[in-house]
């Protein structure tokens, strides 16, 4: 399936994909790390609760994925989960909620990572992974019941393409659920961020034009939460326990190398200086 771009369109969009898988292929291979990681702390790389707060890059980690899919309601049935990363979110709703997952990624060693990890758990029937731009799913129209979106929007640069391909892929009745990361009404972020090491590969829209994109694609409201004064509550919950000496948990930040403190230290001024916002939502094709 094509989306009628012009080669000049086409090249645009190369230019940041680059950019972007740039920026999450400077950590090597995940796979072979985490199951290192959870062997040195005593873990069985087998059990895919104890592989959860590893394998989960977004802000909120596994508690966050488990959270929003609780919220949305989803409970069994084909997902659609586009920028899967490693594939936590995936996995969690493989596992926990009895999904079947189909994973796509725009990051070749991601997909291939997040298929590694699958089969070390024993959830490789329930979950498959793709490399794949969101701007031209591989898919037949009306092929899912859900589209799972966690994180990702951030690094799609034609966001009217992407909820045009959401809204082409979806069942009638079928539904989006979305977690992400938005402008804010401060000033541009400060980089680099988890999501882009340099501001060529950061597509961030206020919330209210995502909102106006989604409609305009005929996908429906049914709830929309901001979460930005929750996100910064918890920035700020994680400072004071930093503070108070209490060591923090096991996570990705301990895979992500010493440019990740960086990152997570301009997200969380971005946070409080306003000039980014969470939303999370879920929409229906009518």
């Amino acid at each position: 399936m094509t989306d009628g771009s012009s080669p000049a369109r086409s090249a645009d969009r190369r230019a940041p994909a680059e950019a972007i898988v740039r920026h999450y292929r400077r950590n090597g291979d995940w796979a072979p790390r985490i199951t290192e990681l959870m062997r040195a702390h005593g873990l069985d790389p087998r059990d895919p609760d104890a592989m959860a707060p590893l394998e989960q890059l977004h802000l909120g980690g596994h508690d966050a994925t488990r959270a929003l899919a609780d919220w949305a309601g989803l409970a069994g049935g084909t997902v659609l989960d586009i920028g899967c990363g490693i594939g936590g979110p995936a996995r969690t709703l493989a596992h926990a909620f009895a999904c079947d997952v189909t994973g796509i990624d725009l990051t070749h060693g991601y997909c291939r990572d997040a298929g590694a990890l699958s089969r070390q758990v024993g959830l490789a029937a329930r979950t498959r992974f793709a490399c794949a731009s969101a701007h031209d799913l591989p898919f037949a129209a009306a092929s899912f019941p859900w589209v799972w979106t966690q994180h990702a929007a951030m690094n799609i640069p034609d966001k009217r393409a992407m909820y045009a391909e959401i809204a082409r892929v979806l069942q009638p009745g079928g539904r989006l659920v979305l977690h992400d990361i938005v402008a804010g009404p401060g000033r541009e972020p400060h980089f680099p961020v988890p999501w882009a090491s340099t501001p060529d590969a950061s597509f961030l829209l206020p919330a209210r034009g995502v909102h106006a994109l989604l409609r305009a694609a005929g996908l429906r409201e049914r709830v929309w939460e901001d979460l930005s004064k929750h996100a910064v509550q918890r920035v700020r919950d994680a400072r004071a326990r930093m503070r108070a000496g209490e060591p923090e948990g096991l996570g990705p930040h301990l895979l992500q190398g010493a440019e990740f403190l960086e990152m997570r230290r301009n997200l969380a001024r971005n946070l409080e200086e306003g000039r980014v916002g969470v939303i999370r939502a879920v929409f229906e094709k009518a």
